[in-house]
């Protein structure tokens, strides 16, 4: 029995979570948060901070950056000089703040499909220009680069990349082979790459996360943004980090954020108190919580055997790529199935596809089934879908 209970209920409901904001009786599988309690260290950090009754500005201090460092040292064996890591306020915050900082209006932002809905939105942000590259999609439901079209993209002119590492849809971690001939592409056409990996600590047995700045070659030409939130259910807190080797970026961008109205390393007082105690004491949970993760994708994949849908198994994150092309339903035809049949709510794959989202009516290829739930959930929600599909 481990120490931590997943099997607990939480009403989410109850506290306006955005996931949860649905028709009563769907279960929402969408949104990637977890319905799970976050660690209870954290909590009592919180909780220690509050009795003092005082919230004025706060500011990160060196224990508080070496929780970071120590933490990713530990986990993805990355050394990272201190003055390499930026507080922020979050993955996606910086991640747009970094793209305007290396580009101009006009400029082409390579986004490899499918890819995190707004890491796709990002890229036609301030009159950028998103260059799709879609993946390649091998025999056995997994993707890779498609590293022939990417290099047409770079010898066209796109000199930033954005990248998902784990990525978010498809589950893939990427191995030391594919990041290899990415870095070598970058670097031939003296290219950038904003690397999310904010799902770097969801990785299943047997895979390892391997930060591509850590490739020879690649420490300044990629910046890595991450943060607590996947990993520890902490979304809402808004913090985050990110590692900028090279100095003139790393101004450049803590000057963009100090125009936008916020100060590097100077978060919300309870962002701070939350993520380091975190990182400080997290690690027993988060072992235990891989294990639960895991335990919820091989049944939900048992669920799905014998039906029309199929699915690779994720090396990493707490998503389900399912493949349901052969249902042959289109946007419309599929919401409403999911909604009064299955009664439960997936992420359209047309998301991560197109960013088509209100306008694409055409045949849906996927959904994303996010699993990061009690086990009750998961099998409540499996055995509508399952059954659903097997009645059509």
């Amino acid at each position: 029995m481990g120490r931590y209970d997943f099997d607990q209920i939480v009403d989410r409901r109850a506290i306006n979570a955005s996931k949860w904001n649905v028709t009563e009786g769907i279960i929402p599988m969408s949104i990637a948060d977890t319905d799970f309690l976050s660690p209870p260290e954290v909590s009592e950090a919180i909780r220690e901070r509050v009795a003092v009754e005082s919230y004025g500005y706060s500011r990160m201090t060196d224990a508080d950056y070496d929780a970071i460092l120590d933490w990713i040292g530990t986990h993805q064996r990355q050394e990272v000089p201190r003055e390499h890591l930026l507080s922020t306020p979050g993955v996606l915050y910086t991640m747009r703040v970094v793209m305007f900082a290396l580009t101009e209006p006009g400029d082409r932002v390579i986004v490899q499909t499918p890819l995190h809905t707004p890491s796709i939105g990002s890229a036609e942000l301030r009159r950028r220009v998103p260059v799709k590259n879609q993946m390649k999609r091998l025999p056995d439901g997994r993707y890779t680069f498609d590293l022939d079209n990417l290099e047409r993209c770079l010898a066209e002119g796109a000199r930033v990349l954005m990248m998902c590492a784990p990525n978010n849809p498809t589950g893939r971690v990427w191995t030391m082979e594919e990041l290899s001939g990415l870095a070598d592409l970058v670097k031939e056409y003296d290219a950038w790459i904003v690397s999310d990996e904010i799902h770097r600590d969801i990785v299943y047995r047997g895979k390892r996360h391997i930060p591509i700045s850590t490739l020879p070659g690649m420490e300044e030409r990629a910046i890595t943004v991450f943060s607590t939130s996947k990993t520890f259910n902490m979304g809402g807190f808004h913090i985050g980090s990110a590692i900028i080797a090279d100095p003139r970026l790393r101004a450049d961008v803590t000057q963009a954020f100090y125009e936008y109205g916020h100060s590097c390393g100077r978060p919300s007082a309870l962002c701070i108190v939350a993520q380091t105690a975190a990182y400080k004491h997290g690690a027993g949970w988060l072992e235990e919580l891989l294990e639960y993760l895991d335990g919820n994708i091989s049944l939900a994949l048992k669920y799905l055997e014998g039906t029309p849908l199929a699915v690779f198994r994720p090396d990493g994150t707490f998503l389900l790529w399912v493949d349901c092309e052969a249902l042959g339903m289109h946007t419309d035809e599929l919401k409403l199935f999911m909604r009064e049949k299955a009664r439960i709510q997936p992420a359209p794959g047309h998301y991560f596809d197109t960013y088509q989202i209100g306008e694409y009516t055409g045949l849906q290829h996927h959904f994303r089934l996010n699993i990061a739930m009690p086990r009750s959930l998961i099998e409540e929600a499996m055995d509508r879908l399952r059954n659903a599909v097997l009645a059509l």
